[in-house]
């Protein structure tokens, strides 16, 4: 499996605790966190039910959690930020743990389902690893849910990599190397779907980013003045002084 890494990082002047304190601020002001689209194609992708109980890996401010709530027993969100975890509601069946999904906290075959939305391209360091708990914890014929946001298309994976340097430090993904990660783990009959999110708004991304406003404006005309495959590979559209593109997700779904 062959994964870019991103290095050059907000944690070039910060450190974790930092980087997800400066994100929890505008978190839930982005258009792509509360996508009803997304969220929904999400939750479809696996059958959740009455007797389930979920673990919500990296959730963040909870919003995968909340929109699982009714339709599941219980579900627990595990995140490694208070700052991001402040921001969610702990009312009624939703509980939330302030840990590493790498840490081994859970016994053998506890949850019913796992779910993981845009979690993995954080963690650079032990990923594996972290992808073996998620197996060890769920119950025999358990599923995962994993979501990633990708290249549009592997063409343009070495720009978008560039991107996201001057962003986060993180993990490029391709299809292959998620399918890769869950069957090195154990995960069988793994399917993938794809979701388009349209004319998204990479001002709104950066506005709400927390990035210093010299980065936002790099970002901003690295897409801006991209190749004509790159904004091809995007459908980029340039209106009214903001630049919208087509946004490539993979919901990831493999069974134990």
């Amino acid at each position: 499996m062959e994964i870019s890494k991103c290095s050059h990082t907000y944690g070039d002047y910060m450190d974790q605790e930092d980087f997800w304190k400066i994100r929890a601020r505008g978190y839930n002001t982005l258009k792509w966190v509360n996508e009803e689209s997304y969220i929904n194609a999400f939750v479809s992708s696996a059958d959740f039910n009455k007797n389930d109980l979920i673990l919500d890996v990296g959730t963040g401010t909870g919003v995968i959690a909340h929109a699982l709530a009714p339709l599941v027993k219980e579900v627990i969100g595990l995140d490694i930020s208070q700052d991001m975890l402040e921001h969610s509601n702990w009312q009624g069946n939703k509980f939330f743990i302030k840990r590493d999904i790498r840490d081994p906290i859970f016994h053998d075959g506890v949850f019913d389902k796992l779910t993981a939305r845009m979690v993995f391209h954080h963690i650079t360091k032990g990923t594996q690893e972290a992808m073996d708990e998620c197996y060890r914890i769920l119950k025999g014929e358990g599923k995962m849910v994993l979501s990633e946001g990708v290249p549009p298309t592997p063409e343009v994976k070495e720009d978008y990599t560039r991107i996201f340097e001057l962003k986060e430090e993180r993990l490029t993904f391709l299809a292959e190397d998620l399918i890769e990660l869950m069957k090195e783990s154990g995960f069988k009959d793994i399917s993938v779907m794809t979701h388009i999110m349209e004319r998204f708004s990479v001002k709104n991304w950066l506005e709400n980013s927390g990035l210093p406003e010299q980065k936002q404006d790099k970002i901003f005309e690295m897409h801006v003045t991209g190749s004509e495959d790159f904004k091809k590979a995007y459908n980029m559209r340039i209106i009214n002084g903001d630049c919208l593109i087509d946004v490539k997700n993979l919901i990831v779904v493999g069974e134990k």
